[in-house]
């Protein structure tokens, strides 16, 4: 073996085989993609049904008690969870907005850019109206513990 043997070894390059794109997972990331706005409206609509559903129960369970008497403190408590929900419903509802995006059909590029900004936007309107949810659930426990007397009493 000589020296020039040697270096041919190492210059020599390594053939490249493109990997062919599994077609299933080329469909799924295209079924993912297409379906992504309307996935982010189906959770706001659920997210509008639960709060409105939640709204209604709590709002005639409260009518029934006697809300002047509670103190400025109790009020607050039992005010929370509509406070929320009605935070959770607004930004579900915005999901639902339209606007104007301005944007080139014979840019791709542009096309993207587009879509992942509307996408981005509906998707923290849904973000925050579930962080809105759970904090109700909170304020709902909360307002259930005073009611029993476990605080703020």
């Amino acid at each position: 073996m000589n020296d020039d043997e040697g270096t041919d070894d190492v210059n020599e390059e390594i053939p490249v085989i493109p990997v062919e794109p599994n077609p299933f997972w080329k469909e799924n990331a295209e079924k993912l993609v297409g379906e992504s706005i309307s996935s982010i409206e189906g959770t706001a609509r659920q997210f509008v049904l639960i709060t409105s559903l939640l709204q209604g129960i709590y709002f005639h369970a409260i009518t029934f008690s006697d809300l002047r008497a509670w103190s400025g403190y109790s009020l607050l408590i039992y005010a929370a969870p509509l406070f929320f929900w009605l935070l959770s419903l607004i930004f579900a509802v915005l999901v639902f907005f339209r606007r104007t995006f301005d944007t080139n059909i014979n840019s791709s590029q542009r096309s993207k850019e587009t879509f992942e900004k509307i996408v981005k936007e509906k998707c923290r309107l849904v973000q925050v109206s579930g962080i809105a949810l759970i904090l109700s659930f909170v304020a709902l426990m909360l307002a259930f513990l005073h009611y029993l007397g476990v605080i703020f009493a």
